[in-house]
């Protein structure tokens, strides 16, 4: 008789606990559903307000080359005017200074270094936000003016 009562109480604690979390995991599957729907739908209304955004910005990105003579420390008369009209109607450049050619490293480096200096000296005027940047992936004995972004 005792058996019989504890697996009778046993048996309806089992029934109750298992009618409980058949009823409640479909709830909560739904509700979460909802939710990453919810999510998505706000997700992708962000994202469209982004991309609006960045189409409405004119990303106008101008990249120019210019040539040293060899080991020579300063460009060309008619560079210098190219840059100086370039730099003039822009907010924003980065020049990017290749390597100079020379017999050794030594000297390639000590040349940019003076090419960099006299670039500086040169663009300082502008007072703008103008980056000199050294760019080993260059060739050799040119400089790359970005004007934009």
């Amino acid at each position: 008789m005792r058996n019989l009562l504890l697996s009778s109480i046993f048996s309806i604690a089992w029934l109750t606990c298992t009618g409980c979390t058949s009823t409640s995991n479909p709830l909560a599957l739904i509700e979460q559903e909802q939710n990453r729907v919810n999510g998505q739908r706000i997700n992708k209304k962000i994202l469209m307000n982004i991309q609006a955004l960045r189409s409405s910005q004119k990303a106008s990105l101008a990249t120019y080359t210019f040539i040293y003579d060899l080991d020579n420390k300063e460009l060309s008369y008619d560079d210098k005017v190219t840059i100086a009209k370039l730099l003039i109607k822009s907010q924003h450049a980065v020049i990017n200074i290749a390597p100079s050619s020379g017999a050794d490293k030594l000297k390639q480096l000590s040349l940019s270094m003076e090419r960099a200096k006299a670039l500086h000296q040169y663009i300082s005027p502008f007072s703008k936000e103008i980056t000199i940047i050294f760019s080993p992936e260059l060739s050799t004995d040119t400089i790359n003016l970005v004007i934009g972004a």
